[in-house]
């Protein structure tokens, strides 16, 4: 028991000697050597960085000239550059810290021991960050084809090429980590017609996951090609927000029609017919081109959605409802700026409640010219 008391009083009286000592350089180092800083975070860094490097700058600020007798390091990882020379008082030198990341992922925080010609005149640096771990595509499937930052995805598109409006349809993509950390999934967020189920919320390292995107058709509101986009949210140092992207061409559903309701439907008609030649015109050239739209059926025709290919094609419609027997104007205004000189093939589709031709595909030539 004597013993252990006496072996712990040397231990303190070691450490405050230690410390005595360490107070007494500091309070030296004040008179002597000033730096302008004393820390210094890489922050976040790639490991395939190989190595990162920062410079603590200092100015002799005694009467008396001083240089670097060594600079030591807490660990092998970190290797010293300093001045060689001898320092003049009111000149500078410099400290350079160099740290290897190469097989170091995680946070970090190391120490430059900087010994100066004076006796017990020493500095203490230290240097920290967090190395992100290289990426092992090697190790990616195949069939993951697309990278997102540090997630390959089998595609980025739930596509929906035939939904009714009255279904619900799902779409399912899968997501592998392949980075050397895991990635937290922390929201989602997308429209009100889509839900997304990724199944978990932690993707580990050399993991995978599915996630199934179920659209409903009725609250989509409108017909017709849609183009949508929907995020999930990462703890992901790389891009902590995955954008993906939703395609769904939305149809009207006439199931449910009886024989006498398809007599007494709407009958949609184009005129003219076939594929419009818009023939030569100027680059740069803006004009109107008239189409025109008829009923011959025997209830009204609604015309759900009119969408050009092209942003280079307008529409200018002065109805969306063409009762029997009726016929409504379209207008379709090109404008060639910005298209290349060459022949041009467009598509405009037309969506309507025609049970035997809600899609029409109107397909417009034009040849720009000099």
């Amino acid at each position: 028991m004597k013993f252990e008391v006496i072996t712990t009083m040397k231990k303190q009286l070691t450490l405050l000697l230690v410390l005595s000592i360490y107070s007494m350089a500091q309070a030296q180092m004040l008179n002597v050597v000033k730096f302008k800083k004393l820390l210094h975070d890489f922050g976040s860094i790639k490991e395939e960085s190989e190595r990162v490097s920062t410079v603590f700058s200092f100015q002799n600020i005694s009467q008396s000239p001083i240089y670097i007798t060594k600079v030591e390091t807490s660990c092998g990882c970190t290797t010293p550059e300093y001045s060689k020379d001898t320092i003049m008082p009111g000149d500078t030198g410099y400290v350079r810290a160099i740290y290897e990341t190469r097989g170091r992922g995680g946070d970090f925080h190391k120490n430059l021991f900087v010994y100066f010609n004076q006796k017990d005149l020493f500095q203490s640096l230290m240097i920290s960050g967090h190395v992100i771990p290289e990426a092992n595509l090697a190790q990616k499937p195949s069939h993951f084809s697309t990278t997102y930052s540090n997630l390959a995805f089998t595609t980025t598109m739930a596509e929906f090429p035939n939904l009714k409006n009255t279904q619900k349809q799902s779409f399912k993509m899968k997501a592998y980590n392949y980075m050397g950390y895991p990635i937290r999934i922390y929201e989602i967020q997308a429209p009100e017609f889509l839900s997304i189920d990724v199944q978990d919320s932690l993707m580990d390292v050399n993991d995978s996951l599915t996630i199934t995107v179920t659209i409903d058709g009725a609250m989509v509101g409108s017909f017709g090609e849609i183009r949508r986009r929907f995020g999930i949210l990462t703890d992901d140092p790389a891009g902590t927000t995955k954008i993906l992207h939703v395609f769904a061409n939305v149809k009207e559903d006439f199931s449910k029609m009886t024989a006498k309701d398809k007599k007494m439907a709407p009958v949609f008609d184009i005129q003219p017919t076939g594929t419009i030649d818009l023939g030569k015109h100027s680059a740069g050239e803006k004009f109107d081109y008239p189409v025109t739209l008829s009923n011959k059926g025997k209830t009204t025709l609604k015309i759900h959605s009119i969408v050009p290919n092209c942003s280079c094609i307008s529409v200018q419609r002065n109805s969306m409802v063409i009762e029997p027997g009726q016929s409504a104007s379209l207008v379709l205004t090109v404008d060639t700026v910005n298209q290349s000189i060459a022949n041009h093939t467009k598509y405009i589709t037309i969506h309507s409640n025609d049970p035997n031709k809600s899609e029409h595909k109107l397909k417009v030539i034009v040849n720009i010219t000099n």
